[in-house]
């Protein structure tokens, strides 16, 4: 787009060169020609004086004499024609002598400034002037002189070659500034831009330098900075902000649930359901302020990502899920190869298969089973969780990958899964919600594998049950 930017603003400066050259020669074109035909008239008006008297004195020696003299001056071709019709003339052969001649035939009658309406003379072509001579007593004869227009064609020409070869070095002359200036204002823009988009991708630290090329640019440049620093400033803030949250309210929440664990075994047995939601919702109120906590950390800039031994992590996520899988007599399986390995942040993969696992434990009715499945199909590899609960139309989707999104009966913050969007895609990867087999939901967390997994290497002892009598393994 630049080139095709640059190359239509030479063929304007071009053309507009063009406009002024295209004038300014023909000028000079028609001026030379004026200037050649007033020469020659000038000529003309000269000669006819002596011409007349030797005519009025009938003395055709004397006018065959100036006519010699006055070619041979001039270098022209003098042609007299008398009031009787004879036609005497006189030219400068090739020898460079000039001689007299009768002419059979008057070659008069070519209008003066003939070739002043054509800018360029034609190829042999003569400029001719006439002018009356006045015979006393006898009449009026004519004088005619004719001169090569060959020497003024190549002045032309040479004048119009020179305009012409001189038409790029304008258009250069004239675009070169332009093109620098414009080049300059591209790489000053292209910095800021570069500036904006680290802003964009969580790069709160980036500046842009302030020497711009005009006062606008620089301008612009600072208000980026400005803007860059505000905005760092307020995420330091927020940080700050959190980090103050999560110290004072972590603490309390610890002591909260010691003290109500501490509290069970002085409580009757009709309390004891009560104490355990207590547990529950002390329990989800710390899984909801982490999940906050993520939300609000996690951004673009931190992809720092790392190779990791995805069977491991899952494996144990699937454990710690268990006691939860017991309490509602859900069946947890899970199969996966010998190895396999992804590329990831620290923590992405785990925080995002609880964010699912919780999901499929909280829709699955009890007695249902929750499937986990690790599967690498080249440079990829898929973690898939299924559940049996009421899994989601098409419409809602997209929309449950939101944040805010809430369904169903079960209390919900709205942010897990906007989380482990924003996890998996920071590393790379892609959560998808699918329609489940029959009935439920299937989340597939895509990860970029790092190693290749060994796929064929699928054994029994790599396949984990989870029941309502606890984990073991098959």
């Amino acid at each position: 787009m630049r080139q095709i930017y640059s190359i239509v603003q030479c063929l304007l400066i071009g053309t507009v060169l063009t406009a002024l050259v295209v004038p300014l020669g023909y000028l000079y074109a028609e001026h030379a020609n004026r200037a050649a035909t007033d020469r020659l008239r000038d000529s003309a008006d000269a000669m006819a004086t002596p011409l007349s008297h030797a005519m009025t004195n009938g003395d055709a020696a004397a006018v065959d004499r100036l006519l010699v003299e006055f070619a041979a001056a001039q270098r022209l071709e003098v042609s007299v024609r008398w009031p009787d019709g004879r036609v005497r003339g006189s030219a400068v052969d090739t020898d460079g002598h000039a001689r007299a001649f009768t002419a059979s035939t008057w070659e008069g009658g070519v209008p003066e400034g003939q070739l002043v309406e054509r800018p360029l003379p034609p190829v042999g072509g003569r400029l001719s002037v006439e002018a009356p001579l006045s015979v006393d007593g006898a009449g009026s004869g004519v004088l005619l002189l004719r001169q090569s227009a060959t020497e003024l064609r190549s002045r032309i020409l040479t004048v119009w070659i020179t305009l012409g070869l001189l038409l790029p070095f304008g258009v250069a002359l004239c675009a070169l500034p332009t093109l620098v200036l414009r080049r300059r204002t591209l790489r000053d823009l292209d910095r800021i831009g570069d500036t904006v988009r680290a802003l964009a991708d969580g790069e709160f630290h980036a500046r842009t330098a302030e020497h711009c090329e005009g006062d606008a640019l620089k301008e612009l440049a600072a208000e980026v900075n400005r803007l860059a620093a505000v905005i760092q400033s307020m995420m330091e803030d927020r940080r700050s902000f959190l980090a103050d949250v999560a110290h004072q309210l972590r603490n309390p929440m610890v002591a909260l649930r010691l003290r109500l664990e501490n509290l069970g075994p002085h409580l009757p047995d009709t309390a004891a359901e009560r104490h355990e939601r207590l547990l529950a919702d002390v329990d989800r109120l710390d899984r909801t302020l982490t999940e906050m906590l993520e939300h609000a950390r996690s951004h673009p800039a931190d992809r720092s990502t790392q190779v990791v031994e995805v069977c491991g992590l899952v494996e144990e996520c699937v454990r710690g899920w268990a006691s939860v899988a017991e309490q509602r007599a859900i069946r947890m399986t899970l199969e996966m190869p010998r190895h396999a390995w992804g590329l990831t942040r620290p923590g992405a993969v785990e925080q995002a298969l609880n964010v699912l696992l919780d999901n499929a434990l909280k829709y699955s009715p009890e007695g249902g089973v929750v499937e986990i499945a690790i599967t690498v199909a080249g440079p990829r590899l898929r973690i898939r969780v299924r559940d049996e609960g009421p899994g989601l139309p098409d419409s809602e989707r997209e929309a449950a990958l939101e944040r805010g999104w809430t369904r169903g009966p079960f209390p919900s913050t709205g942010i897990g899964l906007s989380i482990a969007v924003k996890l998996i895609e920071s590393a790379g990867g892609r959560l998808e919600l699918r329609s489940g087999e029959g009935r439920g939901l299937s989340a597939l967390l895509h990860l970029v594998g790092a190693l290749p997994g060994d796929e064929g290497d699928e054994e029994p002892g790599r396949s984990a049950a989870v029941s309502a009598s606890g984990p073991g393994m098959a």
